[in-house]
């Protein structure tokens, strides 16, 4: 009966399909004659009804794009029980990483040691039977790298320069130049497991009903010598062909179809979508094209854009499949879920690859400087790489980072270690039990003050705090304090926990009323020490004195230039500072100091020398006058011996 239907917008019926190309005889072998009783069937290279199956067909495939490659041989035969799908390996390998996913999107995934045969149970860890449905499945190869190998690569990655290495080897075969994997599907129905030949290997082919025709009912009508000119057929009703269609230039008589339903053979092979829609709908022309025609050209298979009037080979790839690409290249699953060569995507988009999973983004034309950058990830670190600028890796974070090791809330307040940051910048570091605080004020706050023109670093919202370029204290200057009176504490080997501060282990302490303690916590001075004191770096002795060459003035000049300067030589003048507090050198006042002590010793010594002599002196004296004493006695004595004889002559 005729179609009735027709296309959106369309007021023209049925177009005439005009007659495009001439075909040899042999081409058309397979029609039957007018003769043989079968009905008069004309062709062309598009044939209408060989487009409304092949667009049936398309509209009817599944959405998964990628498949597996075919392989001479499958890596494992799977076969099945009532107890679990078992994959028996045919192939070396170090380990063997098993991922399925569920009907419920559900993602199981084992990794097997080599010599241990990857298996799934059809039980979940409570022994409830899994859900019916189809299961589709990954099994992926990991070579046997040997240690050398292993530690060659662990740290050429942490140098950033594994590209090189890689390749070299890969070239002498210690590393494989590509993924194996193979990816399959089983279905669980009632209980019972069906699982066919994977997809990596060669399905028995079984022939297919009414593909074939009798040897006489395929002969064709030939004209002596010359070509036989077959004019187009237009057929204004449904086509149903119970069999195979091929349609090209190299189609044959008997045609092998296997489980192929329509087949388009020759050397170039496009199926072409031309909408001829009226005003206001849409007219878009759009090609299935496999291969380029051109001498050199590609392989692939590729979605045309052709506008609104392209036909042939007009138009742009908009998406295309290279021949060789690897298993699953582009795997969408029935949740939609999108897997780079993976079969069984995890999340919405899951990227596998041996090394590095990368995303790229690329900045190149339209007059912008050129800029790309790298998000990656692999066993050393997930990382941005600057590629235009010599692949920096400005940002990295390593594997096993805790929880919210920087994390930025919606208020733009930045936390480290915390989850709630309450100010621009808060770091919260572990307790002594390992977990970080619970609460501001067990962590460390960096933040800006309003009222200053600087940056804050304190603890939570206690009253110590760190100030830098504070208006308060100079420009660039460094601030360490407390707000209130508060001390501020240096601590040193000490007892200072987490949770209860200790005393133990202050060095030095800062009153709120400015005296300084070391070595105590209640210094009773400006500076108060409790312990002894060294000065090093500089010249503290005053031994030069006692040099040869020193030129010591003596002890006259000496009281000459202290009666006339009012202070010692060596000690030198009286110095203050603009608020007219006197300031001292420790180290060359203790100097001076010690210079005039030892010119007193000096000094003294050359008095007792003095002192010795005049002892000397006064000795001798002593012992003259002892002699003139003696002789002065000796003198009276005889001068009275003398007048007692006067008085006796005179009687």
């Amino acid at each position: 009966m005729p179609n009735n239907r027709l296309k959106k917008g369309s007021t023209r019926g049925w177009n005439r399909i005009e007659k495009q190309e001439s075909y040899l005889l042999e081409h058309q072998s397979h029609l039957p004659s007018k003769a043989q009783g079968g009905p008069i069937v004309t062709t062309s290279k598009n044939v209408s009804v060989c487009a409304y199956l092949v667009m049936l067909a398309l509209c009817c495939s599944s959405t998964a794009l990628a498949q597996s490659e075919n392989k001479a041989q499958p890596l494992a035969a799977i076969k099945a029980d009532a107890t679990e799908v078992r994959w028996l390996p045919q192939v070396e390998y170090g380990r063997l990483i098993l991922t399925v996913l569920a009907p419920d999107g559900l993602v199981f995934r084992t990794e097997f040691e080599a010599g241990v045969a990857p298996s799934f149970r059809l039980t979940d860890p409570r022994g409830n039977s899994l859900p019916d449905g189809s299961y589709s499945y990954e099994l992926r190869v990991i070579p046997n790298l040997s240690a050398d190998v292993r530690k060659a690569l662990a740290a050429s990655r942490e140098k950033g320069d594994s590209e090189q290495l890689v390749k070299e080897l890969q070239r002498s075969g210690q590393l494989p130049t590509g993924i194996t994997v193979q990816s399959g599907a089983f279905l669980i129905e009632k209980g019972a497991v069906l699982a066919g030949s994977p997809e990596d290997g060669v399905e028995p082919q079984a022939e297919k009903k009414n593909s074939g025709r009798s040897a006489k009912g395929l002969q064709s009508k030939k004209n002596a010598g010359g070509v036989v000119t077959i004019e187009d057929v237009v057929t204004a009703d449904d086509i149903i062909v119970q069999g195979s269609a091929c349609v090209g230039l190299d189609c044959v008589n008997n045609e092998n179809f296997g489980f192929d339903t329509i087949r388009m053979k020759e050397n170039n092979t496009r199926l072409q979508f031309d909408d001829t829609s009226g005003a206001g709908f849409a007219t878009n022309n759009w090609q299935i094209r496999a291969n380029s025609s051109a001498v050199g050209g590609a392989s692939f298979l590729g979605f045309v854009d052709q506008g609104a009037g392209g036909d042939s080979e007009t138009g742009t790839i908009v998406f295309s499949t290279a021949a060789g690409a690897p298993a699953n290249s582009l795997f969408v699953s029935s949740l939609g879920r999108v897997g780079l060569r993976t079969g069984t995507p995890a999340k919405d988009l899951h990227i596998i690859t041996i090394d590095t999973p990368t995303h790229r983004l690329e900045q190149n034309g339209g007059g912008y400087t050129a800029q790309t950058w790298d998000i990656a990830g692999n066993e050393a670190n997930f990382f941005v790489r600057d590629v235009t600028y010599g692949s920096l890796l400005p940002f990295r974070i390593r594997p096993g980072a805790p929880t919210s090791s920087i994390d930025i809330a919606s208020s733009g307040n930045v936390g480290i270690g915390t989850a709630s940051p309450g100010f621009r910048v808060q770091v919260d570091t572990p307790t002594s039990t390992g977990t970080a605080g619970n609460s501001i004020e067990d962590g460390l706050t960096i933040r800006t003050n309003p009222n200053i023109n600087g940056v804050q670093l304190m603890h939570g919202l206690s009253t110590a705090f760190m100030a830098l370029n504070t208006d308060a204290i100079g420009s660039g200057a460094l601030g360490i304090g407390t707000k209130g009176n508060f001390p501020v504490h240096f601590y040193a080997n000490s007892g200072l926990t987490a949770g209860a501060p200790s005393a133990v282990g202050i060095r030095m302490s800062i009153l709120g009323n400015g005296n300084v303690g070391i070595g105590t916590t209640t210094p009773a001075g400006t500076l108060d020490v409790n312990g002894t004191i060294f000065q090093r770096g500089v010249q503290l002795h005053a031994d030069y004195v006692f040099e040869p060459t020193y030129n010591l003035e003596s002890i006259e000049e000496h009281a000459g230039y202290m009666w006339t300067n009012r202070h010692l030589p060596g000690v030198g003048a009286k110095t203050v500072d603009e608020r007219g507090h006197e300031v001292i050198e420790i180290g060359a006042r203790m100097r001076g100091m010690l210079e005039e002590i030892e010119k007193a010793h000096i000094y003294i010594e050359q008095l007792s020398g003095r002192v010795a002599e005049k002892d000397a002196e006064l000795t001798k004296l002593e012992r003259q006058n002892a002699d003139l004493a003696a002789r002065l006695a000796r003198i009276e004595a005889m001068l009275q011996a003398s007048e007692k004889q006067k008085r006796q002559w005179v009687r």
